[in-house]
């Protein structure tokens, strides 16, 4: 499951690399992994970087809305 889909949408729509986005926050492709996919949450530093970087033209409250859980409504 797609845990952030705002994200995951314009990492691929902009052709960034994930590796690219791991390195500029100082962690390895697996925890970047492990985030995305929300088994472990973004810091707040974590999420000013990836903005600041590769997306200042979008807000964070858009980028990091988590997918919404259809089985738990």
């Amino acid at each position: 499951m797609v845990y952030y889909p705002n994200l995951e949408r314009e990492i691929a729509g902009r052709g960034i690399k994930k590796k690219a986005i791991a390195e500029s926050i100082n962690i390895c492709n697996k925890s970047l992994n492990n985030k995305l996919s929300g088994r472990v949450p973004f810091t707040w530093p974590e999420v000013t970087e990836i903005k600041s970087k590769f997306f200042p033209d979008m807000s964070p409250e858009f980028l990091f809305a988590p997918a919404v859980d259809i089985t738990a409504q």
